[in-house]
């Protein structure tokens, strides 16, 4: 059982990826509830499927990691990425999303026992779109700020 390595630096991101067929980075922030609401699902996926030289399993702050999350484009939290080996994006999930991350560690344990990977798989949460599975939380948000705003500012 091995937890999710806390990265450091880009260097240590690097050479993590460099020496696996795939790591998934997890990108989160101290302050974002999502993100501290699915830390127990992804460290519980981490110590069930970690395969050394072969599956990795990894965690940026974002706060304190601003180099690597510019490097990947990260503009919400959490974002998992799929990367493989080299650090090349391949597949990636925004928001707190178990069920996608559980895809992308399915997606990479297939790939890296050299099965099938169907047409569906290889195109879902492709890590050029990001695609979400849930609308998020900042739509609702942005709603009840407005009702507020207009209904109960004085």
């Amino acid at each position: 059982m091995s937890k999710p390595i806390s990265i450091s630096s880009l260097e240590e991101l690097e050479a993590l990826s460099n020496s696996n067929d795939y790591t998934l980075v997890d990108f989160w922030a101290t302050w974002c509830p999502p993100c501290k609401a699915i830390a127990p699902v992804y460290e519980k996926l981490a110590a069930q499927n970690t395969q050394k030289d072969q599956l990795a399993f990894a965690k940026v702050d974002v706060d304190a990691q601003a180099t690597i999350a510019k490097k990947y484009n990260i503009s919400a939290m959490p974002t998992f990425i799929l990367l493989n080996r080299g650090g090349v994006p391949i597949k990636a999930v925004r928001g707190a999303d178990a069920k996608g991350i559980q895809a992308l560690i399915t997606y990479a344990k297939k790939k890296v026992a050299s099965e099938h990977v169907s047409e569906d798989e290889e195109k879902a949460y492709d890590a050029n779109v990001q695609p979400s599975s849930s609308p998020g939380i900042l739509m609702p948000l942005l709603v009840v700020i407005g009702i507020w705003y207009f209904f109960f500012k004085k």
